[in-house]
């Protein structure tokens, strides 16, 4: 299968690829969230706090503010709609629940499993994520042994939503092709990218 994963679904991604890797072909991980370590000291909250932190982030203030940071450019109107729709799973009756569980495991920590994949993996990033700074995706490209990096301009945190298009065609062309050599940025421009890491 080719197993796509966005944001934190990235790390979930890696996490399936290292523990499964007979049933992954090839991995697209899109706008990476993948090397936090965990939940950190939010795994260590009672109970009570950690519901209620759950609270203020189903919120529509917060969650407005997160559209705006998230995607690029949107108007009012429109980032208040995507935010109305963003929010849909937060309002399910198991939501807090689920994400309190998932604070309190400690959540995903993939870092050090980066290097393991050998699979054949598309990294695509949106050149303006506000959320994940794209000197993420330079790290993430340079320890995955089998990957190709493909920014997209104009373009924030989740690209598949706000350039479906532009990214269907990255994938498509991606799993249609067994060459995975070829960067998306020159080599003198990768060398760049690459020092500002170190």
């Amino acid at each position: 299968m080719v197993l796509v994963g966005p944001s934190l679904g990235a790390a979930v991604a890696i996490d399936f690829a290292i523990n499964y890797p007979e049933a992954v072909d090839k991995l697209i991980l899109i706008d990476a969230s993948v090397y936090a370590e965990g939940t950190g000291t939010l795994s260590r909250l009672p109970k009570s706090v950690a519901y209620a932190g759950v609270s203020v982030l189903k919120s529509l203030p917060l969650r407005l503010f997160a559209t705006y940071l998230t995607y690029n450019s949107l108007s009012f109107n429109t980032c208040l709609d995507w935010t109305r729709i963003g929010r849909l799973h937060c309002i399910l009756h198991w939501w807090e629940e689920a994400t309190v569980d998932f604070m309190n495991s400690g959540g995903y920590n993939v870092t050090a499993q980066i290097r393991q994949i050998m699979k054949k993996t598309l990294i695509i990033w949106g050149e303006d994520d506000q959320i994940i700074d794209s000197k993420l995706a330079v790290r993430l490209h340079c320890e995955l042994p089998n990957a190709i990096i493909r920014q997209i301009p104009k373009c924030g945190h989740y690209p598949h939503v706000e350039k479906p298009d532009t990214v269907t065609k990255l994938i498509k062309d991606f799993v249609e092709t067994n060459d995975t050599r070829i960067p998306l940025f020159s080599k003198p421009e990768e060398k760049v990218l690459v020092r500002q890491l170190e």
